[in-house]
């Protein structure tokens, strides 16, 4: 697996977690039309996460995980913690120095948030 995939996952959950704090703080202050800006921003990011990023990710993990991590519906807050996940896993990864006991826990807690992340957003704005 290359780290180039690995850095383009990690900076793009990370700028499409920021953009969706973002919207939601537009929101808090009333200011709907920021809001709507920073939102569709992170829909954009996580789409192109959905449609290109994700598949690679899965397609060099090679582990047959399923599932997603639990939450209570699906929220934009849920979403951004799902995106902070992602990041979360990677940066650990990225740091494990190759540890063979580690990698492979990782590995499918990146898939389990990437499912996360793409059943909220589906759920939230492609329904």
């Amino acid at each position: 697996m290359e780290n180039s995939e690995l850095f383009e996952l990690l900076e793009t959950a990370t700028n499409a977690c920021d953009s969706f704090i973002k919207s939601e703080i537009a929101l808090n202050d009333g200011d709907v039309e920021s809001s709507q800006k920073f939102s569709k921003n992170g829909q954009t990011l996580v789409k192109a996460l959905i449609k290109d990023t994700f598949v690679e990710i899965a397609e060099d993990f090679d582990i047959a995980e399923g599932g997603v991590n639990d939450y209570d519906y699906p929220n934009v807050l849920e979403l951004i913690k799902a995106l902070n996940e992602i990041s979360m896993f990677v940066a650990s990864l990225m740091s494990s120095n190759n540890d063979q006991m580690t990698m492979p826990i990782y590995k499918r807690k990146i898939l389990k948030a990437n499912n996360t992340v793409k059943e909220i957003f589906i759920s939230l704005y492609e329904n």
